[in-house]
């Protein structure tokens, strides 16, 4: 690990405000049960082992509107955030109606001026330590990360009407998962310049790439899946 990397400080949003429509079942997908715990408290622990050397100025969970005390039951004993030194330690922030405004609200709440910011899934409990660490290494350097896994099926663009228009190369191709990790001060202006302009958003990578530069892409793992279909729920037995 780089000595750039150890004096960094950082922030980690868990985004977890969605919906989970897709899951269906009646619980949230963040709130399902996986191992000892459920799939948010499990990411939540993920990303505190992984950064236990860094200083972590502030850990954030986007939740629902109005679901602060299901989101705090969901992530359990909360005891090892206070551990930490982080300047507004654990904080549960309402999110919006699409993930670029949960977001949002989850870098505006960010009081302890980090060096880099992580933003991650709630719904991925299956993300490594190692896919954590090269993120925000990369992101130290470049400026912005994403692990990304290369397709396995071969992609193909098409048209409004079903038809294809070009044939894509799959080594030139690349799934983006999380964390995606940025400089926080350029992040949280680009997100300010992006609420402002009419335009929707898929990710913060997108958001970067419109209004900072460029994103490296690091290696990726294919078991680190976001659980939103009912037939992933196998993945948590």
């Amino acid at each position: 690990m780089t000595t750039k990397t150890i004096h960094s400080k950082i922030a980690i949003i868990i985004t977890a405000a969605g919906s989970s429509t897709r899951i269906g079942g009646g619980i949230k997908k963040e709130y399902l049960p996986f191992k000892n715990g459920t799939v948010l408290s499990v990411c939540a622990e993920t990303f505190l082992n992984a950064c236990k050397d860094f200083e972590i100025t502030d850990f954030i969970v986007t939740c629902p509107k109005g679901g602060s005390e299901k989101c705090r039951e969901a992530l359990g004993n909360v005891d090892c955030f206070a551990s930490l030194a982080m300047t507004g330690g654990l904080q549960i922030v309402e999110g919006s109606d699409t993930r670029q405004k949960s977001v949002y609200n989850g870098l505006l709440a960010v009081t302890g001026n980090p060096d880099i910011v992580l933003i991650h899934d709630g719904a991925r409990p299956f993300v490594s330590q190692e896919v954590i660490m090269e993120a925000l290494e990369a992101a130290v350097e470049f400026g912005a990360s994403v692990p990304g896994v290369t397709p396995t099926d071969t992609q193909k663009e098409i048209d409004a009407d079903g038809f294809i228009t070009r044939h894509l190369v799959r080594s030139h191709l690349t799934a983006v998962q999380t964390p995606q990790c940025f400089r926080f001060k350029e992040l949280l202006e680009a997100h300010g310049k992006a609420a402002a302009d009419g335009k929707e958003y898929t990710d913060d990578t997108e958001i970067w790439g419109a209004y900072c530069g460029r994103v490296r892409v690091t290696k990726g793992d294919v078991n680190n899946i976001k659980i939103t279909y009912p037939s992933d729920l196998e993945a948590l037995k």
